[in-house]
């Protein structure tokens, strides 16, 4: 699992950790499922799994589903942060994806 921290400051000015989750690529267990990749970010409870029909695929389409879920809350008044670098949010369209 890869786990990334970052800090979301709301429009509101409240200011959270966050940790972002993606686990590997993983057989899905449903018969007839091909595989699947969690994306999980605690703070904002989002809990969910991106499906693809190899592993790769559903990898790709995990890191899709991070930036949608990133997107959303950024058009919400979220700016996020690396720890440490207050001074410059990163704008996930801009290409960090």
């Amino acid at each position: 699992m890869v786990k990334t921290e970052y800090v979301a400051i709301s429009a509101s000015g409240e200011q959270i950790r966050l940790c972002i989750e993606v686990s590997p690529s993983e057989p899905d267990p449903l018969p007839g499922g091909d595989f699947r990749c969690r994306v999980r970010i605690n703070a904002f409870d989002i809990d969910e799994f991106a499906y693809g029909v190899d592993a790769l695929q559903a990898y790709c389409l995990s890191v899709k589903l991070l930036k949608m879920r990133l997107d959303e809350k950024q058009q919400q008044g979220w700016q996020f942060y690396f720890p440490g670098h207050l001074d410059h949010a990163i704008d996930f369209n801009e290409g960090y994806f």
